[in-house]
């Protein structure tokens, strides 16, 4: 799959806008009604808050999403667009992602003060400085656009477990399953027009697999996000956070639009 020059740089200032969108990326449509029969097990939130704890106290956050997300093209038709992210972070205030696929190749940095979107194949990039000084109040900023482009944002948070559980209907410990060689907790969450689902390892308590079913509204129907390559607590070289800017390279301001794969 190609993708024009354009799109490619465009896609990404879209990304780095709504990578830290301002409301979960597992969201509550208020529209929708949650189901009827809504069961609470507490064992699945007995796992899902030791996989926010773990989360939660590791001081240095490294890991890869490997994210597949529908899109509609123009005539309505729906297609699957892969992407993979790196990601890479340092409490309190230190975030690196580098994203390559069929979404919109580019690296993003935010050191504290400013973000930065690098598109180094095209040579353009965008940058400001933001009021967030942490990486947790960078992701509450308010944005427009599909929070599905990052559904990992939910667990940069210093407390997943309370951002995971927002108007939460039910909860559900499904059983177990192995993703990837892991042996994982299956569990089953429902909110207001939405259906998630999280595997989490059994031993390190670590995600690893995230599937977001959406009853309703204007959001894409669903979207899944296999997590793995986990490194908690490993010491980040400073020069992670800072954008090398190739030479030549044109700025650019931030957008907040869509840009259509071009084949």
């Amino acid at each position: 799959m190609k993708h024009h020059p354009v799109a490619h740089f465009f896609g990404a200032v879209l990304l780095a806008a709504t990578l830290l969108p301002g409301s979960p990326a597992i969201a509550q449509d208020k529209a929708a009604p949650a189901p009827t029969q809504a069961v609470r097990d507490e064992r699945a939130l007995t796992v899902l808050k030791g996989m926010s704890d773990t989360l939660a106290k590791a001081q240095t956050l490294i890991f890869k999403a490997r994210t597949r997300i529908p899109f509609a093209m123009p005539s309505g038709q729906q297609i699957s667009l892969f992407g993979t992210s790196r990601v890479v972070m340092q409490r309190p205030d230190k975030l690196f992602v580098e994203t390559r696929g069929d979404l919109f190749p580019h690296d993003l940095y935010f050191d504290g003060k400013t973000v930065t979107a690098l598109a180094a194949e095209t040579r353009h990039y965008a940058q400001q400085a933001v009021a967030a000084n942490t990486v947790e109040a960078l992701i509450e900023t308010k944005h427009t656009a599909s929070d599905t482009l990052a559904p990992f944002v939910d667990l940069l948070v210093g407390d997943p477990y309370a951002r995971l559980t927002q108007d939460l209907a039910s909860a559900l410990l499904v059983g177990q399953s192995t993703i990837d060689g892991v042996h994982t907790e299956h569990l089953a969450f429902t909110g207001s027009g939405v259906d998630w689902e999280m595997w989490i390892g059994s031993k390190d308590k670590l995600p690893r697999l995230i599937i977001v079913h959406y009853r309703s509204g204007d959001r894409q129907p669903t979207f899944t996000v296999a997590l793995s390559d986990w490194k908690l607590g490993a010491a980040i070289p400073p020069r992670t956070f800072s954008p090398a800017l190739p030479k030549g390279a044109q700025k650019v301001d931030f957008k907040a639009a869509g840009v259509s794969p071009s084949r």
